[in-house]
């Protein structure tokens, strides 16, 4: 894999006091973690460095008592498995998964989906912060200035999914295209809205 073709975009727009850095012969790992009142949130962003993938991942877990509820936010690309570059949503809770595939993208405009995904991922981290009651302000624990300047690539990844809606391109675990009925009521999942409302 050529150098250009790696992807590292969360060090520009993160708060590099909460930045750490994982490096081991097979990939290059930066994450942002916090931890408080039972709930969880990771930013992670992945390089591989022996082949051709990348992934930038918002994680939140909540432990209840019953067990863990966790649910995924992902943009990614992988040359095995689901080689096109796609968001994927996971709901542990519903034990459901999600994938909006961003078809005939070159990596300036892949690059741009990553940005509009960071500008997102502010505010589900906000929006994790007052329903859990956490008085920190995580914006400013994850995030640098910088991330307000994303707004066009924000509505540039909006564009791209309501694109795959319209080609049938989001799909479901058994890689079945959703249908309206079935966005409305995604519409309803917090880590999922703000990528749908186009």
């Amino acid at each position: 894999m050529n150098k250009k073709e790696f992807v590292y975009i969360l060090a520009e727009y993160a708060n590099n006091k909460n930045l750490k850095n994982n490096r081991s012969k097979t990939e290059d790992e930066y994450k942002i973690k916090y931890s408080a009142k039972g709930m969880q949130i990771e930013l992670t962003e992945t390089n591989s460095l022996i082949e051709e993938e990348y992934c930038l991942n918002l994680k939140s877990a909540k432990y209840l008592l019953e067990g863990t509820e966790v649910k995924e936010s992902m943009i990614h690309h992988h040359e095995k498995g689901h080689g096109e570059k796609h968001l994927q949503f996971k709901l542990q809770a519903k034990k459901e998964t999600i994938r909006i595939f961003l078809t005939g993208l070159e990596i300036e405009d892949y690059e741009k989906c990553i940005k509009g995904f960071l500008h997102i991922s502010q505010d589900l981290i906000v929006k994790e912060q007052k329903e859990n009651k956490i008085t920190d302000n995580l914006q400013e624990y994850f995030f640098n200035d910088k991330i307000q300047s994303l707004m066009a690539e924000r509505k540039y990844l909006l564009k791209q999914i309501n694109e795959a809606f319209k080609t049938g391109t989001i799909v479901d675990a058994n890689d079945k295209s959703i249908n309206e009925k079935k966005l409305l009521e995604l519409k309803n999942e917090t880590h999922l809205k703000l990528f749908l409302e186009w």
